[in-house]
């Protein structure tokens, strides 16, 4: 009995690891789909705001991305309620940002408008993209998310640091079996500790009522004791398999959910000192800033 629960256990234990794999005939940027999509992450400073743009209808990377600068005019037009009076394609500079785990290639964008008849400028970054691509009537097509971020009018432009990582670190999630990977976007990981850890607990407490049960009929009925203590002992030894299982579903958790990377998110810490870019009708070059 007790041998036929351990192995029970111990593949369940193993299918943490291995998480059910879904068919997906949809390619992917990433397995995981960037955080920022459904939580847009906040500025830290009244200058800027962070924008997702969405565009369906591009055959290429390239193409898409050109559409989605596009949409990004459209957007800046209505929310501003102002006219694009010059086009920013000669206006763009690449940066690239590297770490352990990502890399990234940023473009930043000056857009030279009219407010109320004064030439001011809108500066634009792009942070991060993550798209999909599937196939419509043997066409390939590309579903392409972008993340900006856009400066107000009015306002000079202090863009805080901007990090994209996959790295989460420590958080009190991580105390909870299961609730540490769905914060990063690992759903299916997730469930699946939560119902192995589930299963476990459950075991410990089956066999535990078991055991107590067979003690219980060793005193009540001595001429059989023998038998009953042999079951007592078998449903003892399953219930501490089901311990160090639980036990160590538990730690593989906590381990999992602070150094598995996870759905790529934007980091935003202040940035007291700023170079950027200038724009005027006869002028274009560097501006430094200090905040205090």
């Amino acid at each position: 009995m007790h041998r036929y629960l351990f192995t029970i256990y111990v593949l369940l234990l193993i299918s943490i690891v291995a998480t059910p794999i879904y068919a997906d005939t949809v390619e992917r940027s990433d397995k995981k789909k960037p955080a920022w999509l459904n939580n847009t992450p906040k500025a830290l400073n009244g200058s800027y705001s962070f924008k997702v743009v969405e565009v369906d209808n591009g055959q290429t990377l390239s193409s898409s991305r050109l559409l989605a600068r596009t949409e990004l005019t459209r957007y800046i037009q209505k929310e501003f309620n102002i006219q694009v009076s010059e086009d920013l394609s000669n206006q763009s500079e690449t940066k690239q940002q590297k770490d352990n785990l990502n890399y990234s290639e940023n473009e930043t964008y000056v857009y030279n408008v009219k407010s109320e008849e004064k030439e001011v400028s809108i500066y634009c970054e792009r942070v991060d993209e993550y798209y999909e691509i599937y196939e419509e009537n043997g066409i390939r097509i590309f579903k392409l998310y972008t993340l900006f971020v856009v400066s107000n009018v009015g306002k000079h432009a202090m863009f805080d640091e901007f990090r994209v990582t996959e790295k989460y670190g420590f958080s009190a999630r991580a105390l909870v079996p299961g609730w540490g990977q769905m914060y990063k976007g690992s759903i299916g990981k997730g469930i699946t500790i939560i119902a192995t850890e589930a299963a476990t607990i459950g075991g410990i407490i089956y066999t535990e009522n078991m055991r107590a049960a067979y003690i219980s009929k060793m005193r009540s009925q001595p001429k059989y004791a023998k038998q009953y203590h042999s079951k007592a002992s078998n449903f003892k030894i399953a219930r501490n398999c089901c311990i160090g299982a639980a036990a160590a579903i538990y730690i593989y958790n906590l381990i999992d959910a602070v150094v598995a990377p996870g759905a790529r998110h934007v980091v935003v810490k202040p940035r007291k000192m700023h170079f950027g870019a200038t724009a005027a009708k006869d002028f274009y070059g560097l501006s430094f800033s200090y905040g205090f």
